[in-house]
């Protein structure tokens, strides 16, 4: 009989994404063996990858914040024109406005991290061809 999976938890993919993003948080000789690690990525347990971050409270917080829903990221949505706020979709694209790092929703309804460098809220970038007026 097989498990179902808890959607509100991130899957080995969104793990292994996350901590690559989050690499920068680490200090160099971390990173570079994080980084080294990530190369086989598909061989190594999540949790292997996770503990890279067990002595850096910044990337552990900065991890929990973009792997896990709290209450408040459970109603975050994004606003729709015109209408009320919507599920954030799977495969959007956000950016900080300060430095231009970029986080990829991999999932619908997953959450959506500050920026990593700043702290800043990442905003939603929205394709060219919304852009302009038809």
């Amino acid at each position: 009989m097989s498990r179902k999976r808890d959607p509100s938890l991130p899957t080995p993919f969104e793990i292994r994404y996350a901590v690559r993003r989050a690499a920068e948080l680490l200090p160099e000789a971390e990173k570079n063996s994080l980084l080294e690690l990530l190369q086989n990525q598909d061989k190594v347990p999540p949790v292997k990858l996770l503990a890279f971050f067990q002595e850096t409270p910044q990337g552990r917080e900065w991890l929990q914040r973009a792997l896990y829903l709290s209450g408040a990221e459970q109603a975050r949505g994004y606003e729709t024109l015109p209408g009320q706020p919507g599920e954030i979709p799977a495969r959007s694209l956000w950016k900080c406005p300060r430095c231009g790092f970029t986080w990829r929703v991999l999932r619908t309804g997953r959450p959506v991290p500050p920026c990593p460098r700043d702290g800043s809220p990442l905003e939603p970038v929205v394709p060219k061809e919304q852009n302009h007026v038809g």
